[in-house]
């Protein structure tokens, strides 16, 4: 019998961390939590009837084909009509830059596997999104972190970071940024720093990453251009998906990425699973092909926006004077931020006590930092979910406060 099982690991197995954001979720998931952890979309909003109706069309008039092995690259219908979805904002999008994926996560992996050797560096965001950094993790990347404010990621630090690692003699692989409504933050990057991030990608000849599962779930004010539309020398890879327009259980998303880089990601992709579900696939071309998804994406808009509203009303309302939070105008979530002594790590599980959950913030940093910081998403629970559940948490705050105040106080 073998005593250690763990000898027989690859150091890629053993670099490999779970996802914290996963094993809260196993909590979050108790009786009686409100939860603002996962970035659930609200089932009400999957479109089951007009789904059905394709399905049963499908499977009577194409189901050899819908039901069989396909292509790595993907169904040519489905990658037809997301270059076509694509090609609202840049022309040039054709099928021969577009690759199914299983997920956007799987689309994380594709990227890391073709670009990434062991020590490899990388720029992400403080915070980003933690899939990405477990992506990254996974093949041993060094990621440097470059905060963000309201505009998101700050591009004069960019620059610096940028210069530092050409005046080490590291070759950067890309920049990592989710610049719609970003998961965690639910910052939006400005117009003129998507321009700046662009000028300095060309300058230090690095390949950008943009990451936009969010970008068409916008409630208020006026759309930014996307990266890849500003990009006019092919440097831009773009992770798009369906889970958040139509439904995450047919795990539905796409790379979209110059051809010259695309032939690799196919043969990564090879390795990995040979192709993505053909009648999934199917199902989404012929949603597409029907005109269907900008009324559902309509729909998506007028139940979350609302849902923000409350949010924004109830923090508002509740919450103690020292805690601040973001303001988005679209995607899932918030971001909260604690006073400096309080730490989100330490107040989760008083706040599953209290039958609320959140993520906390320090998972989506690379390198530790943001404890006293969290994530809460608002497109999952009911409104009147969120009013309790945010009067949850401020009840917990509070307390927290006034315990550290007499600790101090208590102090010789």
């Amino acid at each position: 019998m073998i005593e250690d099982l763990t000898a027989f690991y690859s150091k890629a197995a053993l670099n490999m961390k779970r996802s914290e954001i996963r094993e809260l979720l196993k909590l979050a998931r108790r009786p009686g939590i409100i939860s603002f952890a996962g970035g659930l979309p609200d089932p009400q909003t999957f479109p089951v009837n007009e789904l059905e109706d394709i399905a049963c069309h499908l499977l009577q008039e194409k189901g050899a084909t819908s039901l069989q092995y396909g292509p790595t690259e993907g169904e040519t219908p489905l990658r037809a009509e997301i270059a076509k979805w694509m090609s609202r904002e840049k022309a040039a999008i054709k099928p021969e830059n577009i690759l199914i994926t299983v997920g956007s996560q799987q689309g994380l992996d594709i990227v890391s596997k073709v670009f990434l050797d062991p020590g490899d560096s990388i720029i992400v965001g403080l915070p980003t999104y933690v899939g990405g950094l477990q992506a990254f993790n996974a093949y041993r990347a060094r990621m440097i972190g470059v905060p963000q404010d309201d505009a998101g990621m700050k591009v004069d630090l960019l620059e610096k970071a940028l210069a530092n690692s050409v005046s080490e003699g590291r070759k950067l692989k890309f920049i990592y940024v989710v610049p719609d409504f970003q998961n965690p933050s639910g910052v939006t990057m400005s117009l003129q720093r998507r321009k700046k991030l662009l000028e300095l990608a060309y300058q230090y000849e690095v390949p950008v990453l943009e990451d936009s599962p969010y970008r068409d779930l916008r409630y208020a004010g006026k759309s930014v251009p996307a990266i890849y539309s500003l990009d006019n020398q092919d440097q831009v890879i773009v992770l798009g998906t369906f889970s958040k327009l139509l439904c995450p259980g047919l795990r539905i998303a796409w790379i979209m990425a110059p051809a010259e880089w695309m032939d690799r990601m196919v043969v990564a992709k090879q390795g990995m699973d040979l192709c993505s579900p053909s009648f999934t696939q199917l199902l989404v071309a012929e949603y597409l092909r029907r005109g269907l998804l900008p009324r559902q994406i309509e729909k998506i808009r007028k139940l979350y926006g609302r849902k923000l509203d409350v949010m924004l009303k109830a923090l508002d309302r509740y919450m103690p004077k020292g805690v601040k939070w973001s303001k988005p105008k679209g995607g899932l979530f918030l971001w909260v931020e604690l006073p400096k002594n309080m730490s989100a790590n330490t107040l989760f599980p008083i706040a599953i006590q209290n039958k609320v959950a959140y993520v906390i913030g320090s998972a989506f940093h690379c390198n530790g930092e943001g404890q006293n910081t969290m994530r809460v998403n608002f497109s999952y629970a009911s409104e009147r979910q969120i009013d309790v559940g945010i009067q949850r948490l401020a009840t917990v705050f509070k307390k927290n406060m006034q315990q550290l105040t007499e600790t101090t106080i208590s102090s010789p």
